[in-house]
């Protein structure tokens, strides 16, 4: 990203059931945030997600996450302050996941000044399949507090 601005991203797999939770937050954010916040959809490769944040002041990452809480329950974290708890999972295909990516960026000082987690507890993964009605509900609350956020 260039700029100084405040990013989103929708980290997720839109073919992968409630791992779309993230990319279907930014997609629903998209056109609806001010001017200097941008909304992307990721899939969450370490390297690329570096790229994509670099430069950007504030970024708010939104992903499914598997903990074994009820679907539905969100989770926030201050990742400027403290890395990803190991018992949060975000739901990755990759080998490194989003813990790692900004843990690496941490260490490489490439983490942004401002960064924070919003996970939603998936319930459903299986290919092809929309958010499950919890997820979906979480989704929109996660819009409302992102919007309000940024307001």
């Amino acid at each position: 990203m260039t700029g100084r601005g405040t990013l989103i991203v929708g980290v997720g797999n839109r073919d992968r059931g409630d791992d779309a939770v993230g990319c279907v937050v930014a997609a629903a954010l998209a056109g609806r945030v001010p001017a200097g916040v941008a909304c992307i959809d990721h899939d969450g490769e370490p390297l690329g997600l570096m790229a994509c944040w670099e430069g950007a002041a504030r970024v708010v990452l939104v992903d499914a996450v598997a903990s074994g809480a009820a679907p539905g329950h969100i989770v926030r974290y201050d990742l400027a302050r403290e890395p990803l708890p190991a018992d949060v999972a975000p739901c990755s295909t990759h080998a490194v996941g989003l813990p790692q990516a900004v843990e690496l960026a941490r260490v490489l000082g490439r983490l942004p000044p401002a960064i924070r987690f919003i996970g939603v507890e998936g319930a459903a993964f299986d290919a092809g399949r929309g958010l499950s009605p919890p997820v979906g509900e979480a989704a929109e609350a996660v819009v409302t507090e992102i919007l309000a956020g940024l307001g």
